[in-house]
């Protein structure tokens, strides 16, 4: 075995899996308490469980604790508008429990006060309380915690009078990987045109775009062969014109600025918005912009939401997606710049310059973090897994058997730090862990007049157990066709593969 490691410095990065646990404990202590309450006939139960669980007005329903933290686990991705009066008297309680000591409170504190277990909770201050209560919704501080709801006043003015618009003064361009807001920008008083990129770069061979042709034969042959089969028939157009919708994305990208005066960039923190951001940033990084403003809308976190996934779930609150555009911010030559080198990275045949650009400073801190998550989906040397085939498995392990659309579920709101797989990625991922000989899945019941996502339950074998124990390696006993891409990067059996390495955090190459 020869190895080649990456020897550059590293701090190793929180352990995804134990986050992942302290959600799901935290949400099944949340849906024990949701439970017992609809038990006992509590009225705010039985309507929290009629209003957003689909079986729940059905006769004879009832519900078991997963069906519970289904919907405790979805509130918390979701949006809820808190008032700053409310938070400031959530400060005084949490100020009035620390006093007394509460271990609940205390915890609290070391876990989001800057100076953490340094502080005695006994001696906090107001200040201290706030700046807890601040870093709770996302906000590094009590003033910028007042500053957002400020702007959130002032959006919420905005919706009240429909007829200003937002972006009247230039003729603008919208863009944003998927269409989850391209109702909700009109709503919110945007005039300008919108335009989508979807391409999920984050699964199968991404080459680089030039030559055009070879870029989109590859990237609409993988959707074809990965998707197809498991595309609503609402959306099979997608499938049988991918390759004309990617080369018309193409020549869009090429074309610009065209017409346009400004051009606005919506995406937030995940792999697959910030993949295609650095697609796109390396498209304009060849064209002549002229005069034309490019600006960027950016962001992780939302106030108001426990575990941000993205911006498409504010599309239901127009002052939410005002308040995000109050805030932004030019895109600089420098961050068109590293852009550009991260998609070039991206698709090249190894990880190695991906990963040095997913270190230190940068103008662009979120499209590294991404990256640096992308990085993890290569085997992994404890496994030879994937970290969403290895957080797929934990949630089986743990839930199952469960249906597909379930484990996506509970990917998204539990376990991924970076929710970015759509559901029918979610699906690709999965199915070579039950198609192959020797399965880390079984599929326990299938309905094929199903919805996709609804037609198997699945549950893990002991060949599963066994990589999640790290006592088996998935790429010496997968089946000798098996291939997958992390962008250029191709990892298959019997040859040397890129691994990500977890116990220093760093590459390794194993022959």
């Amino acid at each position: 075995m020869t190895n080649t490691r990456i020897d550059s410095p590293s701090e190793p990065s929180p352990d995804i899996f134990s986050s992942a646990n302290a959600r799901y404990q935290q949400n099944l202590l949340l849906a024990k308490q949701l439970l017992f309450a609809y038990q006992q006939g509590d009225p705010k139960a039985i309507a929290q469980f009629e209003k957003n669980h689909p079986q729940a007005k059905q006769p004879g329903f009832s519900p078991t604790l997963q069906d519970a933290r289904l919907l405790v686990s979805a509130s918390g991705v979701r949006f809820k508008n808190p008032s700053l009066e409310k938070l400031k008297k959530e400060a005084k309680d949490l100020l009035k429990a620390l006093k007394e000591n509460q271990p609940e409170a205390t915890a609290r504190l070391h876990q989001h006060h800057p100076k953490g277990p340094q502080l005695d909770s006994t001696a906090a201050k107001l200040a201290d309380a706030q700046c807890v209560i601040a870093r709770e919704n996302g906000l590094a501080s009590w003033a910028k915690l007042k500053h957002h709801f400020a702007l959130m006043q002032q959006a919420q003015e905005h919706v009240q009078r429909p007829h200003l618009t937002l972006d009247h003064d230039l003729k603008t361009l919208h863009i944003r990987c998927g269409t989850d807001i391209k109702q909700a920008l009109p709503a919110a008083g945007f005039t300008g045109d919108f335009m989508e990129i979807a391409n999920p770069f984050p699964q199968g061979q991404v080459p680089p775009f030039d030559p055009v042709e070879n870029f989109v034969k590859i990237r609409s042959d993988f959707i074809t062969q990965s998707y197809a089969a498991d595309i609503p028939p609402e959306y099979a157009d997608h499938i049988t014109h991918a390759a004309d919708e990617i080369n018309n994305v193409e020549q869009r990208l090429r074309a610009l600025p065209d017409e346009y005066k400004r051009i606005v960039l919506w995406f937030e923190h995940d792999p697959f918005d910030q993949l295609c951001f650095a697609y796109l940033l390396a498209h304009l990084a060849n064209v002549n912009l002229g005069s034309c403003k490019l600006e960027l809308v950016q962001t992780d976190r939302f106030p108001g939401i426990k575990k941000f996934i993205g911006i498409g779930y504010l599309g239901q609150h127009p002052e939410c997606l005002i308040t995000l555009w109050q805030q932004h911010t030019p895109v600089t030559s420098a961050m068109i710049a590293f852009g550009a080198r991260c998609w070039h990275a991206f698709t090249a045949n190894t990880p190695l310059e991906l990963w040095q650009l997913s270190k230190g400073l940068s103008p662009l801190p979120l499209m590294q973090q991404a990256m640096l998550r992308m990085l993890k989906e290569l085997p992994w040397t404890t496994n030879g897994l994937g970290l969403t085939e290895q957080l797929a498995l934990e949630i089986i392990n743990r839930d199952g058997p469960i249906n597909t659309a379930r484990a996506f579920h509970f990917l998204n709101t539990e376990s991924e730090p970076m929710s970015f797989l759509g559901d029918i990625m979610f699906l690709s991922a999965l199915r070579p862990l039950w198609q192959h000989k020797v399965a880390a899945l079984k599929v326990t019941s299938l309905d094929v007049n199903k919805a996709p996502m609804l037609r198997h339950t699945v549950e893990i074998t002991d060949t599963g157990r066994a990589l999640l124990a790290g006592q088996l390696n998935w790429l010496e006993m997968c089946d000798p066709e098996y291939q997958r891409w992390v962008g250029g990067v191709r990892i298959a059996q019997g040859r040397g593969n890129w691994y990500w390495n977890p116990e220093n955090d760093k590459l390794k190459f194993v022959v």
